[in-house]
């Protein structure tokens, strides 16, 4: 709801969105109780990165790497950045 109030902005032009991705290192995080992000959307998100990886949090909704309580999302976010 507290998007409602946002102006509208214009989408830029850019890759299209079946265009594979650079081959630099992609992270999407979700949890298996996220409604807002689907996982098959995570998957389908890192099938166009050469380098995605998927890490899914079990339990997690939205926002996993501060909301969840397993603190597996942190650590990946962790492990991605370090390495």
């Amino acid at each position: 709801m507290t998007c409602l109030n946002w102006p509208r902005e214009p989408v830029p032009s850019g890759p299209s969105p079946d265009q594979p991705l650079p081959r630099v290192p992609v992270l999407p995080l979700g949890g298996d109780r996220d409604l807002s992000t689907p996982l098959a959307e995570l998957y389908k998100e890192a099938a166009m990165a050469p380098l995605g990886k998927v890490v899914v949090v079990p339990g997690a909704a939205h926002s996993v790497q501060v909301r969840a309580a397993d603190n597996a999302g942190r650590q990946a976010v962790y492990d991605f950045l370090l390495h």
